[in-house]
């Protein structure tokens, strides 16, 4: 999180500008743990005189830092004491241990306030001494059921990955808004058979602890056509390392009703032969069907120009992208015409795009034509993108240009490198002439 450089100079300003206890506190009010440690390392950037108690135990010196640390305000002692536990100097960082282990001895839930520091105090070389002894409270229920509760993610991942939760607090970290606690509480209730887990896991946002869930061919069956491949990519694996195909389950569920992770599943684990099960869903009336459709058989290898090339007109955009990439392979057998017809100012830009992409994909000539044309056209932003492709091509693929143009399309770029020579510029108008 970034921390707002202004409000450290006005923290900071304030800090040194208080001349009691109260202004300190309202100095630093409701200053989260990393503008703390922010003002803390402004002070030291950018010394000045050391008047008030909190502005010592954050300045240079080392022996007003120790000072300081027994006449903090009690409202303000914590954050202080737990920075200086991890101070450079020897003496200063002592007596901040010890301030700090006289605060958790009286008051062991001070461990709560203190956690979110130690996390990020950790890194440092002397920081490792406070996020240890915190750790060793966790042993005691209500030291942990109040760190676990607390809105800092640092403070609840450290208590989630001691090795301190139980199970049913692991359990209820698979609920936790923060995915690496969701994983690291999955992770340790790996191979439990608690009714509860499984079905969290199962029933789980995330991927990630829904592949968990996949044991047995049993927990693979109902996960094959999950929408996310890594949970199929499971419970494929599992199915295998049982002896079992997984294709033949994925074409019965395409067969009887067919959801976008079926779909994708075949693509997955099918054959060519496949794809006479998959191109009725071309007409699927849902988007993600027909996405993955039309991924499922590039995946395939099997590219029906007729059927796919109609759908760069549909309405969904992810439908249009996935036909772009499964044409790439074979722009030169759609109609140029068709595509060229694509680019008019009044298609929408998705299209227009799509279209720019298969007429590139077809041949260098045609590629360096589109660019030129649309260089040469009114302002908008395909013309953008025409000359960051002609830079490229200049940069990269000039070089290794080994063919020329013919007949009507060498006449044609002639004709245009001619007229976008004042755009190009000489040198580059010099190279394109090299090849015509």
């Amino acid at each position: 999180m970034r921390i707002n450089q202004d409000e450290v100079a006005e923290r900071l300003a304030a800090v040194r500008a208080a001349r009691n206890a109260d202004a300190e506190v309202a100095a630093m009010a409701g200053a989260s743990p990393r503008l703390w440690l922010a003002v803390d390392d402004g002070a030291r950037r950018h010394p000045q005189g050391h008047r008030g108690v909190l502005a010592r135990a954050l300045g240079r010196d080392g022996r007003l830092r120790e000072a300081a640390l027994t006449r903090l305000d009690e409202r303000i002692a914590l954050p202080v004491l737990a920075i200086r536990a991890a101070d450079w100097v020897p003496q200063v960082r002592e007596r901040a241990r010890r301030e700090c282990l006289r605060h958790l001895f009286r008051d062991p839930m001070t461990a709560v306030d203190l956690f979110p520091f130690a996390c990020l105090l950790r890194p440092r070389a002397q920081g490792e001494w406070l996020a240890v002894t915190l750790e060793g409270m966790l042993r005691t229920p209500e030291v942990r059921s109040a760190t676990l509760a607390s809105p800092d993610v640092l403070t609840r991942r450290t208590v989630y990955t001691s090795g301190r939760a139980d199970v049913g607090e692991l359990t209820t970290g698979l609920q936790d808004a923060d995915l690496k606690i969701r994983l690291a509480c999955a992770a340790r209730l790996a191979g439990s058979t608690d009714p509860e887990v499984l079905h969290l896991l199962r029933s789980s946002g995330t991927a990630a602890l829904r592949a968990r869930a996949v044991r047995d061919p049993a927990d693979a069956l109902p996960a094959l056509a999950d929408p996310a491949s890594l949970v199929r990519a499971y419970a494929q694996f599992v199915l295998r390392r049982a002896g079992e195909d997984p294709a033949p389950h994925y074409r019965k569920l395409v067969t009887a009703a067919a959801s976008p992770g079926a779909v994708a599943g075949l693509g997955e684990t099918g054959t060519e032969a496949d794809g006479a099960l998959l191109l009725p869903l071309l007409a699927d009336p849902r988007p993600k069907v027909r996405a993955e459709t039309v991924r499922a058989l590039r995946h395939l290898r099997v590219v029906p120009v007729d059927r796919l090339a109609p759908l760069l007109a549909d309405p969904s955009p992810r439908v249009a992208r996935q036909v772009v990439l499964a044409l790439r392979g074979c722009a030169t057998e759609i109609d140029e015409a068709a595509l060229r017809r694509m680019l008019d100012p009044g298609q929408p830009g998705l299209r227009r795009r799509n279209a720019f992409q298969l007429l590139s994909a077809r041949d260098t000539w045609t590629r360096l034509a589109l660019d030129l044309r649309l260089l040469l056209g009114p302002d908008e932003p395909l013309r953008e993108t025409a000359r960051n492709d002609l830079h490229n091509w200049f940069a990269h693929g000039s070089a290794t240009t080994y063919t020329a143009p013919r007949g009507e399309r060498a006449a044609e770029l002639r004709d245009l490198v001619s007229r976008a020579e004042p755009l190009l510029g000489e040198a580059r108008a010099r190279v394109l002439r090299l090849f015509l």
